[in-house]
């Protein structure tokens, strides 16, 4: 179960580190950020800072969790990670279903409208989070042998959750 805990934490660390360095790469794509919300119609205009900013600390609070060694750590980020997934999953489904036609700007510059597969992917991230949360809280040895293969996984897994999009786009018709 260690290696499991290990290969989950670190996709959500890549797919979360990723998410902030996307808005926080320049002052455009901050803005990019926020008017994505905007679009979404998710929140209220007087609460559409104060939500992007909460996402964002959501974010580095989850990304740095789980990169910290320990179960307590671990049980943190994991149980912040499915309640911040399931409020984008949630905001996006309602958004796509009131027709909103918002780019996806979760990991920076993107002009793909919210849709399904975005909802599929914070849905599998979520139930992999919960998956992490459950090993983390059985614990147990680790070798580092696996331990490498376990978190390089990770990180080639959380590196092709980001890249979604794009791999989508390759099997779509023109």
């Amino acid at each position: 179960m260690p290696y499991l805990e290990l290969a989950c934490r670190l996709v959500l660390v890549t797919v979360f580190a990723t998410a902030v360095a996307g808005k926080i790469s320049s002052r455009a794509a901050w803005t990019a950020f926020v008017d994505s919300l905007d679009r979404m119609d998710a929140v209220p205009v007087r609460l559409l800072h104060p939500a992007a900013w909460a996402s964002l600390a959501a974010e580095i609070a989850i990304s740095l969790l789980l990169v910290v060694p320990g179960r307590l750590f671990a049980v943190a980020g994991f149980v912040i990670a499915i309640g911040l997934l399931g409020s984008f999953t949630a905001a996006i489904a309602s958004a796509i279903r009131r027709g909103k036609n918002a780019p996806c700007r979760c990991f920076g510059a993107s002009v793909t409208p919210l849709g399904w597969s975005h909802v599929g992917r914070n849905s599998g991230l979520m139930v992999l989070a919960a998956v992490g949360l459950t090993a983390a809280l059985r614990g147990g040895p680790i070798d580092i042998a696996p331990a490498v293969v376990a978190a390089a996984t990770g990180v080639v897994v959380g590196l092709l959750v980001t890249r979604l999009d794009d791999l989508l786009a390759l099997f779509r018709t023109p």
